[in-house]
């Protein structure tokens, strides 16, 4: 509904309240009760209605404060009937003073409710136990006797009543504030404005009429002040959003709405908890069993949002971990990629400048990988880089040996702790193995897939670097191409070692 339009019937609705009230005059009861029904019905069709528009984050919300709002109409019928028919003075709280202070328990569980992903059957079954307790310990702190006992009634003086639902309306507003200041732009934000803006009207005009009523013990033209807060509800809910309000809304959340998302639970348990605290001084027993009631949900709730919380850690470490490797596999042959490499030889390379151990490394090409590639296609060069790279990995020997695709249609494999005998034999396994394929090469229909080598091996790493390494293997392998291919060339690192040095290591100028 257009706004406009919307504005101009709560008008007319308070015009009609007023002139009911100015012409039946002598019969302001009678005049004022039809009105205040009919604009919490209005309200409550308001929540109704977002409640099925409204995205599932919302909705619980909306059904909430609705649910709230019929308990009041409920409340606000059952006076009609205790004021026109059963006769009992405006002075005396009574039952229908009961339903209006219970009209906040949905309201607060909508303020209070959990974010979407934390819900769960457990919390609502929790809060449901909580919302039946605080009916139990509000009836026991108005009337002063426990439900369904046969103990005389003692209801709560007016004055001390009305100083309890300025408490209420006060707590209500303050915690829909907190929500309000704390939710980022959207859909979610919208409903806690919504919500924040009736329950402060809520509180002001209650407030207002409440300390009207105890002075005057009567209804008069302030009655209009009840149905401000419900219009205000039902123009603001009832009438049509700006869709790019909800475009704007924020995924990321600051540390203080992740604080009241967290935290807002624990409003209702707080409300359960003093609520128990008074109802002690006339019912020992049962404010005892509310204060266990709201520590005893704040417990299994926080266990839980703490086992959820790890839980979700778990999984995130998982996904990492799964990233880590993806990030470090090559998709295509699922050995290890470049950046692996890189990672690998200066892990190896640090450990083997501590224990002295040396290390070998192995460049592997393809001899006419780009010929066969361009006559087969390129599914058939991507199955020859699948099997070559399957071939070279059956025959490493050890589990601290890495493989990877330096790139192309080369390989690399880093042999840590590995001499020049060590090296040149597993370059010899790789060289039979990938021949013992099969694969057709490109060259001729008779000859068969081959692979160039260079090795390089580093005797002093502490007098070297990875990258000279890398250099030498480079050469070798340039070498073997340059030579003929499918053969094995191999590099040593030379370095210059004082008299000192020599003698720190125990071996001879010669060995050097």
């Amino acid at each position: 509904m257009n706004r406009r339009r919307a504005l101009l019937l709560a008008s007319f609705f308070l015009l009609f309240h007023c002139l009911s009230l100015w012409i039946f005059h002598s019969q302001t009861t009678r005049a004022t009760y039809p009105f205040a029904i009919l604009a919490p019905l209005l309200a409550i069709s308001a929540c109704w209605t977002r409640s099925r528009i409204d995205g599932p984050r919302e909705r619980l919300g909306w059904i909430l404060l609705g649910t709230g709002l019929v308990l009041w109409d409920c409340g606000m019928a059952l006076s009609a009937w205790e004021e026109l028919s059963a006769h009992i003075p405006f002075a005396v709280a009574w039952f229908s003073d009961l339903i209006f202070f219970l009209y906040g328990v949905p309201v607060l569980l909508a303020i209070s409710s959990a974010k979407e992903e934390q819900r769960s059957t457990l919390f609502f079954w929790m809060d449901g136990v909580q919302a039946i307790l605080t009916a139990y310990l509000t009836y026991i702190a108005i009337f002063a006797v426990v439900p369904f006992a046969t103990n005389t009634l003692q209801p709560i003086s007016d004055s001390t009543l009305a100083l309890t639902y300025h408490i209420e309306n006060l707590v209500l507003a303050c915690a829909a504030t907190l929500r309000l200041l704390a939710q980022p732009r959207g859909a979610e934000r919208r409903f806690y404005k919504i919500l924040c803006s009736f329950l402060w009207a809520y509180a002001l005009c209650a407030g207002t009429y409440n300390q009207i009523a105890v002075a005057t013990q009567g209804h008069t033209m302030f009655d209009l002040l009840i149905d401000v807060p419900f219009l205000l509800l039902a123009l603001l809910a009832g009438t049509d959003f700006d869709a790019a309000e909800d475009a704007e809304a924020a995924d990321r959340k600051g540390p203080v709405a992740r604080f009241m998302d967290n935290g807002s639970p624990v409003f209702y348990t707080l409300a359960l908890l003093t609520l128990g605290i008074y109802a002690m001084h006339k019912s020992f027993t049962a404010g005892v069993v509310g204060i266990c009631t709201a520590l005893s949900v704040y417990v299994i709730r926080t266990t839980m949002l703490q086992s959820q919380y790890a839980q979700s850690q778990e999984r995130l470490r998982e996904a990492r971990d799964r990233l880590e490797v993806l990030s470090l596999e090559d998709g295509l042959t699922k050995v290890g990629n470049r950046r692996y490499f890189d990672r690998m030889l200066d892990v190896e390379w640090n450990r083997t400048v501590r224990t002295q151990d040396g290390i070998s490394l192995i460049l592997i090409d393809i001899d006419h990988f780009k010929k066969l590639n361009d006559r087969e296609g390129h599914p058939a060069g991507d199955r020859c880089l699948i099997e070559v790279a399957r071939a070279l990995q059956s025959i490493l020997p050890r589990s601290g040996d890495h493989l990877a695709r330096y790139g192309g249609e080369e390989f690399a494999v880093i042999l840590p702790a590995t001499n020049r005998a060590g090296a040149m034999l597993v370059a010899e396994k790789m060289r039979d193995a990938v021949r013992s394929l099969g694969i057709r090469n490109a060259v001729g229909a008779e000859t068969i897939l081959t692979i160039s080598l260079g090795v390089a091996v580093c005797g002093w790493p502490e007098m070297s670097s990875s990258h000279s390494l890398v250099e030498a293997a480079d050469r070798a392998l340039y070498r073997a191409k340059e030579q003929g291919r499918d053969r094995i060339e191999v590099s040593l690192i030379e370095v210059a070692l004082t008299e000192e040095q020599v003698r720190q290591r125990g071996i001879s100028a010669q060995d050097s």
